[in-house]
Formats: C-alpha cells, structure tokens, sequence
C-alpha cells in the first residue's frame, strides 16, 4: 500500500502527459511544451532552495550555456542531439562548479546578488561574440530526430519531452528520501548542528548547486531544439525570475511544486502578454515583469509555504485531522542492552588516555575577553564538568573546541590531532559532537529523522547513488540503527513524530541522543538538564554513567550544581573567562575561589531565607 501511494502520482502524470496532446488545441500543447521545458529547470532549482536554502536568481545563465553549447555542437560541428545533449549538460555543470566555490562562500541575499551578476556577464559575453552569433544567436537547429522520424509538431516534442520531465522530477523526489537530503534539510534548518554531526555543508551545496544548474542545462538543450535559435535572451533577467516564481508559486523544497508553479507561470505569462497591452497600450516586456514582481510579492506575503502549502491544507481539512494528541509522557524506559550495543560502536582509546587537550584558550572581542589562557584536559571513560556563572566563557569554549569558532590564541587537540579554527565536521569526524544550549533540533523533520542525521558519518551513499535508488540497503540500515538509538534512550514511541509536537524537555533528549547516534568519542553537552523533569534528570544522569562505563568521555556544562556533584569525575570552573579553580566535586565545593564566584555558601543561604517574605498570617501587616 505505500508503495502505490509512492507510485500513483507518477502514474497520474503519465496519464496526464500521453492525453493532453490528444486533446488540447495546438496553442495549448505549444504552451505545455514550454511548460515542460521550464518545469526541468525548475526541479533543479526547487532543490537549491528548498534543501539547500540557497537563493540563485542566475539559473538563466546556466540554461543559456545549455542552450549555446547544445546549438554550437550541432550547427557548427555537426554533432548528433544525443552525442551533444551530454556535453551541453556537462559545460552547465562545469560553470556552476567553477563560479560556486567562491560564490557558496556567500550567504542570503549577497549570494542572489552575486549569482544574478553571472546571469548578467552570461549575458553580454554570448551577446558580444561573434562565435555565439552576437546579438542576433544562433539559428537553423534542428529538430530532434530519431529512427528516420522528426519530432517538428507540438504534439511530438510534447510526447518527447515528458519522459525528460517524469525522469527529472523522479530522480529529484528520491534525492530529497537519501542521505544527502537529509543532511541537506538538517543544514536547513541548523546548519551549525549539522556540522557538529559530521555534515560538510559547503561540500553539499556546492553538489546540488552543480546539479540545479545540470537541471537547467538540460532544459536550455530542449529550448534550443524546439525554438531552432538561441539568442542572449535565454540568459536575461526575466526568466530566471520566471524560474523563481514558479519554485515559489509550487512550494520551496517540494519537486511536485515545480510542476505546478510552471504550468501557473506559463498561464500567468499568456494571460499578461494579452491583458497588460489592452490595460496599457504599447507596454513592453518590462511590465510583465512588473506583473510578475507583484505576483511574486503577493506569493511570499499571502501564501510563503506555496500551493504545496494550501494542499497540506486542504489535506488536512478533508481527512478532519485533528491535533496531534501526542504520546503519554510515561516515566522514561529503563536503559537496556541497546544502549550498551550502541556505546560499544564508538572508537574509544584505553581508558584514562586524553581525547581532549586544550591550551592556553584565549579568545577577544575587541576589548572583551571571553576566554584567557585556559587550559582543559578530558580523557577517556570521565565526566569531566565545566562551571562558572553565566557569562563565564563556558559556551564560548564549546564553541571554539567543536568548531563553531575559531580561537584568538591557543591550541585545541583532539585523539591528538590539532583542530582549532577547523571546520565542526572535521572535528565531528575526529569523534567529538555536542548539544547546544539553545536547541538546535532540525525542525522539519521527524524525531528518527534528527537521529538518522547523525548516522551521516557511518554511511557512504553519495548524490548519484541516492538518486538513482542505488542506497536502500544503507537506508535500511541507517533507519534500523536510529529506531536502535530511540529504544536505548526511551524515545522509541515519539520516533514517527514531528520534532516539533515534543515537549521542550523531550526535544532537549532527543538532542542527546542524537549526539549518541554518532557514536563519539568525546560527548560536549551544554546544559542538557534544562528544562527536564526530575525523572528525565534521573535517567540522563544514569545514561551518562553508562556512557562513561564505556569509556567515552565527556564535558559537561551544567547549572544543577547538585547533578554536576552526583555526576562529576573531575570539575573545571570558570569565572569572567579565567579558569580559577580544578578539582573533584568534595575540593571544588570547599574551594574559597568558587564559593565567592559561584557556589556562595551556606550562610549565604541563610540570609537569603531569613530575608526572603513568607506567607502573610493573621495580625501581620499588609
């Protein structure tokens, strides 16, 4: 039964493109075929954006080499359409992976700045070329031609054409299932979270930025084959904001959507070819665009999530789906064998070797001074925690040791290999993850698909192997191993949940046992106790045992100083950025230093209750 649910729209669509042709009048099969055309180039950019979150107003550039490369080898070599089709793909592929380096160092709205500069230079270099035909392109490209038959009518390059389109959309729908859109929806929704799992975001962005434009030069060979010319235009402006609209309109992240928001583009487009002269006689083209700007504006204001949106919507009303009821908040499982199977898979030293050593820590901001000189040592199979009160630097130094940041001064070496200033995955990929003290749970997705992220590390299946399907076995498996984590941390009966509809605390478990997923070597949890309940604090503080028992070390930022006491091995404390004490829990609670920076003590404690208003009582005043 899933698997017709899967299938059923593919089927539909190819119900949909065999008739139209046989029904529709020429003009509308016309239009269908440009529809075709743009909703290939679309697919690529819908995932650019919806799981890359990458914002491109230059997909016109790669459509427009495409489109020159295809109609150069053909008209002027004398090349087949399939020989050139690849080739044509290909030199797409080859500027996105040359301009993507340093344009993916960009973020938000300098990087569709940026990339509509390459539409722009696109632009004049076909247009001052005398090799691309000037401003007057290339013409007499033929029709495809296969087995003795021209495809020259509508209907045909229809027919020819919905093969491309069903392939493109189905091969993008199953990369958005694999790995790598996982890993590339987590980046989405916390990118640093994602690279504290091992994610190499910049590496994945470049990939599906390389794709989107393959995507777009595919489309560009069909243009060019159904036009017979190619011209500066195919790389202008208005088209690659005609492919954001229809991203847009269809809903970012969802490949059906780039379908729909097509054939609404398209109509779009008919209509304001014949209703903006009536409006206004002698309008150019820059006033469709106008029409286009505002449909895009109304878009984002009214509708942001798109008809993928208003779908769900509309779903959801018909089934008369209620709120979710949740699942009851028993007290948590007993830990079992599946957490020892899962802590047995990390790759952990002899107990008591260092995992972590830092030295001489110093980070500046300016004039402030979050970190000095501190020095931090953690070896294998201890709980080592770190403590001082807010604004102490504890934070800081998660940031610098995982890679979130880089140091002003000192060294960070983890399993001996120096990784200050190195990116988070690097470390990640060294065994040390952590937790963050404000949540970074990945938001759309489900709880076991937050746990599967962090099995990132311990999979293989690369981009072409997830779009062609050749992962299921990997999948399996990294499924398995997740529902596997979700048991041994007691969060098995929330796995087909939305993140979302958990409690803070159980998102704040299931942030631990993400980090557990990866199975570490060095675990940084900072502050992992807010926010539970007393018996979500017990169990934590039982897992955190067992973990140890295992030999995985860990550093602890925590606040319950009674649950820092109970769990500590050995405690570091800082103050206004200064380590100014070290020690087992018994000398760090005598220490005079700590007791005036953060413990306070227990005369201090008594004024605050002999000060502190009780309950007013008959013949007080008031």
């Amino acid at each position: 039964m899933p698997r017709l649910r899967t299938l059923l729209p593919y089927l539909l669509l190819v119900v949909g493109l065999v008739l139209f042709p046989l029904v529709a009048s020429t003009n509308l099969v016309n239009i269908g075929v440009y529809v075709l055309i743009f909703t290939v180039a679309a697919v690529g950019l819908s995932l650019l954006m919806g799981l890359a979150g990458q914002v491109s107003l230059g997909q016109a550039a790669f459509f427009a080499v495409g489109a020159y490369t295809q109609a150069i080898l053909v008209t002027k070599h004398g090349w087949s359409m399939l020989l050139a089709l690849p080739v044509a793909v290909a030199a797409a592929m080859l500027l996105a992976l040359l301009v993507g380096v340093p344009l993916l160092r960009l973020r938000g709205h300098f990087l569709a700045l940026a990339t509509l500069g390459l539409g722009i230079i696109v632009t004049v270099v076909v247009r001052e070329l005398d090799y691309t035909g000037g401003t007057s392109g290339i013409f007499g490209i033929p029709k495809p031609e296969f087995g003795g038959r021209v495809y020259n009518t509508p209907a045909e390059f229809f027919w020819l054409l919905a093969p491309v389109v069903v392939l493109s959309i189905a091969l993008a729908q199953k990369l958005t299932h694999s790995r790598i859109g996982r890993a590339l929806g987590a980046v989405n929704d916390s990118e640093v979270a994602a690279e504290c799992l091992g994610v190499d975001t910049s590496g994945l962005r470049l990939r599906v930025f390389v794709l989107a434009a393959g995507y777009a030069g595919l489309a560009g060979v069909f243009y060019a084959h159904w036009l017979a010319v190619v011209s500066p235009e195919a790389a202008n402006f208005p088209l690659s904001v005609s492919f954001l609209l229809m991203v847009v309109l269809g809903g970012l992240g969802t490949v059906w959507g780039a379908l729909t928001g097509a054939i609404l583009v398209e109509t779009l487009d008919e209509g304001m070819r014949t209703l903006i002269p009536q409006l206004i006689p002698g309008a150019s083209g820059e006033v469709q665009l106008l029409g286009f700007g505002v449909v895009l504006v109304l878009v984002i204001i009214l509708v942001p999530g798109g008809l993928a949106q208003l779908w769900s919507a509309l779903v959801r009303r018909f089934r008369g789906t209620r709120a979710d009821p949740g699942v009851a908040e028993d007290a948590p499982a007993a830990l079992g064998e599946e957490l020892d199977d899962l802590l047995a898979q990390a790759d952990v030293p002899e107990r008591g070797s260092p995992i972590l050593q830092v030295r001489g820590l110093t980070k500046r901001y300016g004039g402030v001074v979050a970190l000095s000189e501190v020095d931090l040592d953690v070896h294998a199979g201890e709980i080592v925690a770190l403590i001082g009160p807010n604004g102490a630097g504890k934070t800081t130094a998660f940031n610098i040791i995982t890679g979130v940041m880089g140091p002003t001064e000192g060294s960070v070496t983890v399993r001996g290999q120096e990784v200050q200033g190195r990116r988070p995955h690097v470390v990640a990929a060294l065994g040390a993850t952590r937790t963050f003290q404000n949540l970074q749970v990945f938001r759309s997705s489900t709880v076991r698909g937050n746990v599967m992220v962090a099995r990132h590390l311990r999979s293989r299946a690369g981009l072409v192997p997830g779009m062609l399907g050749l992962d299921l076995a990997e999948e399996r498996r990294t499924r398995r191993e997740a529902d596997r984590v979700l048991t041994a941390t007691g969060l098995a009966a929330h796995a087909d949940r939305p993140i979302t509809a958990l409690s803070f605390g159980q998102q704040r478990q299931v942030e631990v046992a993400r980090a557990l997923a990866l199975a570490p070597s060095l675990l940084l949890l900072d502050e992992p106790m807010a926010g539970l309940s007393s018996g979500e604090r017990d169990h934590l503080g039982e897992m955190l045992r067992r973990v140890r028992g295992a030999g995985i070390a860990v550093l602890l930022v925590e606040h319950d100083v009674a649950a820092v006491m109970a769990l500590a091995d050995r405690i570091v404390v800082l103050d206004d950025g200064v380590r100014i004490a070290e020690g087992t829990p018994a000398e760090i609670r005598r220490d005079p230093a700590v007791i005036a920076a953060y413990l306070g003590s227990d005369e201090d404690d008594d004024a605050v209750v002999h000060t502190r208003p009780g309950p007013a009582r008959e013949g007080d005043e008031r």
